[in-house]
């Protein structure tokens, strides 16, 4: 369960954003943007690249943080572009709506590749060949 915990933090996250957006008092709150601005331009690159690269070798920390950043505003473009086409238009609750689905949706993808690395790990276990 620990290799999970910031994916549980990438969900604590959007429930606490879709509470302050959604929230009329807090909605009103510089709150809003505080958490907004991480919601449009790192979460959903981050969630994408965990999906895409499960494996922490793969990837140093800064490729993962500069990845997250620049996924994140593509997703954002294309869902606003694909937003702007639907009756709901390009509002806060659609845009909210739409990068929370997005991203609850690689989550979920990122914490099933997580485990099956995991399993293909203990299954097969090559410093244990060589040795007798």
């Amino acid at each position: 369960m620990s290799e999970l915990r910031d994916l549980l933090a990438v969900i604590l996250f959007i429930l606490a954003v879709a509470v302050v957006i959604l929230v009329p008092p807090l909605s009103e709150t510089p709150l809003r943007a505080i958490l907004g601005f991480p919601l449009i331009f790192f979460v959903p690159g981050y969630v994408f690249v965990e999906a895409l690269f499960p494996e922490r070798e793969e990837l140093t920390g800064i490729e993962r943080l500069t990845l997250g950043i620049g996924l994140s505003i593509c997703i954002a473009v294309f869902i606003g572009f694909g937003l702007n086409y639907t009756p709901w238009g390009i509002r806060p609750g659609s845009i909210l709506l739409a990068l929370a689905g997005f991203t609850l949706v690689f989550t979920a993808i990122s914490a099933v590749r997580r485990m099956r690395c995991r399993v293909g790990e203990e299954i097969h276990r090559p410093e244990e060949e060589g040795a007798l």
